[in-house]
């Protein structure tokens, strides 16, 4: 038997089915620190080929002056400072997408359970209605 609850509750999950349900049950299929994990590395990574793109654009900005200062230019000084600020730059970006897919990872982990609480409630009434149903 149908009831208004029922069908608010069926709405609710078909909606989130269509809208963020996907994504979350792809998230939820992994535990929380191996997600946490992936998505940074998967975040380093990219940071780390705009790094690179980002020093060779001011190189290439600055090709004009490198060209000319060859035997002049202070290279160890110049190593040192783009490899510490890649670092900083790891640091800094590693620690944001902790807290970034953590945050991330507890939001659908708590809309999955919902939705799991709401099938188990359906679940629950339509075997209770079978099992109520008499054959006459």
């Amino acid at each position: 038997m149908l009831s208004k609850k029922k069908i608010k509750i069926m709405f609710c999950m078909a909606d989130y089915e269509r809208g963020c349900g996907r994504q979350d049950l792809n998230i939820v299929k992994f535990y929380k620190n191996d997600y946490v994990r992936l998505n940074m590395i998967k975040s380093l990574i990219c940071i780390t080929f705009a790094y690179i793109l980002i020093l060779g654009l001011i190189a290439m900005y600055n090709m004009e002056y490198i060209i000319g200062n060859t035997f002049g230019l202070p290279y160890r000084s110049i190593i040192m400072w783009a490899a510490g600020a890649y670092i900083a730059l790891l640091i800094i970006y590693a620690f944001i997408s902790l807290v970034v897919y953590a945050v991330r990872y507890n939001r659908a982990r708590n809309r999955v359970r919902k939705y799991f609480r709401y099938l188990q409630y359906l679940r629950k009434n339509y075997q209770s209605d079978e099992t109520g149903i008499t054959e006459g």
